[in-house]
């Protein structure tokens, strides 16, 4: 038993090396965007979340998936009419979290999971309680912010704080078009569009997904 379970992990190790080998654009990628009720994610509670797949160049907004979900009437929504229109009225007729949740484990299986700020959407995949039953396992993980702010510490021309690492800033200096939206689907599709955009100034093009990864550690 103790041989066969080592012997799939080391098969499953040598897959996954191979795969970092290969050139990042020949890879299939799902950018994720959840929207929550606090940073917390042990304590805090998933309003709606949306991802769409990344073949690039292109975007598969056919393949996008857009969900909101139920809550409790005790569960404090905090900021989260104001920030992302959400109300209870729309939550409490949301989709069963836990069937999409299965689905969205299902999908990054193998694949490269992209956000902007991994340290609060992976935290919230990891470890919110509603979570606990799921082994969501990615290739790997691109993060636009971290990728931006690694590419900031090294301009001198470039001033480094919390502003200008929004979404919208970052896009805004990859010549995106203006974005205010915090509505998980919008949120999804500008995070796919600045990680196209990021992606394609590393060169040569047919670089390897272990070093477009690194680019954002």
């Amino acid at each position: 038993m103790r041989k066969g379970i080592g012997w799939s992990h080391l098969r499953k190790r040598w897959s996954r090396q191979r795969q970092l080998r290969k050139p990042w654009h020949d890879q299939r990628y799902i950018a994720v965007d959840i929207e929550t009720t606090s940073l917390d994610p042990v304590s805090g509670h998933i309003l709606s979340i949306a991802w769409v797949p990344i073949e690039p160049p292109m975007i598969l907004i056919n393949e996008a998936r857009y969900h909101e979900f139920q809550v409790a009437a005790h569960v404090d929504l905090q900021q989260s009419p104001t920030i992302h229109g959400l109300t209870k009225a729309q939550l409490t007729s949301g989709g069963d979290i836990k069937t999409i949740l299965k689905d969205l484990e299902a999908i990054l299986y193998n694949r490269i999971m992209v956000c902007h700020h991994q340290r609060l959407d992976w935290s919230y995949l990891r470890e919110n309680p509603i979570t606990k039953s799921l082994h969501f396992e990615p290739l790997g993980i691109f993060d636009t912010l971290s990728y931006e702010k690694n590419k900031l510490s090294f301009s001198s021309e470039s001033q480094l704080n919390n502003s200008s690492l929004t979404l919208s800033a970052c896009r805004t200096r990859h010549g995106l078009p203006s974005y205010t939206s915090h509505h998980a689907m919008d949120d999804a599709i500008a995070c796919a569009e600045l990680f196209l955009a990021q992606a394609t100034k590393i060169k040569p093009y047919n670089e390897s997904l272990a070093f477009l990864l690194k680019q954002s550690k």
